[in-house]
């Protein structure tokens, strides 16, 4: 690799054989339930996988090549599965590009191995609500995760695997797992209310505007069913990020921007 280059190397064991875990990694329609939103694939040699979070994420200063290698070793009854994504110059203008990506493929590994692990052969559904943020990004993120925020955890006290309960913005609580956290940035859990589906919390930044994406996806719930859940969810949420940046700046705040997967049966 260039020295003026850096790359993410990630890996992860998954209880799957190495062909199923092949499979989940290349087959469009298997794609969808762990990774993209959208795909389409013709995993041969020669061929290709398109992928689509619905959004555009424009490399600093334009194009350029992030190869990605992925490796697949059977090992003790399961996979161990390597990546290697590299390409990320170490222009400072690079940092949260590399930071985002980073963050981003140790949730999607552990969101491969929930889905081959717990929730085999289903299918994901999602909905998804973004926050802009103004001021100070740190105290945004405990507004909405942290002991006092809108998804009550004590995420420093926790590491992953570790069981707890999930207090929500009415003030009931879901029995939960840690996936992932990281340091202001992102947390996953898997809950008991989305029926053993995850929330994903992340503070996202595009064309350096902040914003915080709160995903939530069930393998065991219509999409209408999923709406209903986290629907009030996003409501409290936003509401409680608009009074504070009102309270800040003496005036109305941007309202959060709502997305959601096409209703399925």
């Amino acid at each position: 690799m260039n020295d003026s280059q850096r790359s993410i190397e990630r890996e992860i064991f998954i209880y799957a054989e190495p062909d199923r875990v092949w499979r989940a990694i290349t087959e469009a329609e298997e794609i969808v339930n762990w990774f993209a939103l959208e795909a389409e694939s013709e995993p041969d040699v020669g061929g290709y996988i398109g992928l689509s979070w619905g959004l555009k994420r424009d490399a600093p200063g334009g194009e350029h090549e992030l190869p990605v290698e992925i490796s697949l070793e059977r090992r003790g009854g399961g996979t161990l599965l390597r990546l290697v994504h590299s390409g990320f110059l170490s222009d400072k203008n690079w940092d949260e590009e590399y930071e985002a990506h980073g963050r981003g493929w140790s949730y999607e590994l552990r969101s491969l191995k929930f889905y081959l692990e717990r929730q085999p052969n289903r299918t994901r559904r999602h909905v998804l609500a973004r926050f802009p943020l103004e001021g100070d990004r740190a105290t945004a993120w405990r507004r909405v995760v942290g002991p006092s925020g809108a998804f009550g955890a004590a995420v420093e006290t926790l590491a992953e695997g570790d069981q707890f309960l999930l207090t929500l913005p009415d003030g009931t609580t879901s029995p939960a797992e840690l996936l992932y956290a990281f340091d202001g940035r992102d947390f996953v859990a898997a809950a008991e209310i989305l029926r053993n589906g995850l929330f994903r919390i992340a503070l996202e930044v595009l064309s350096d505007r902040p914003e915080i994406w709160i995903w939530a996806f069930s393998w065991e719930m219509s999409s209408a069913e999923l709406r209903k859940v986290v629907q009030p969810i996003h409501e409290a949420v936003g509401a409680r990020l608009r009074k504070a940046m009102e309270r800040r700046e003496g005036r109305p705040a941007p309202s959060g921007r709502h997305s959601a997967s096409p209703p399925k049966a």
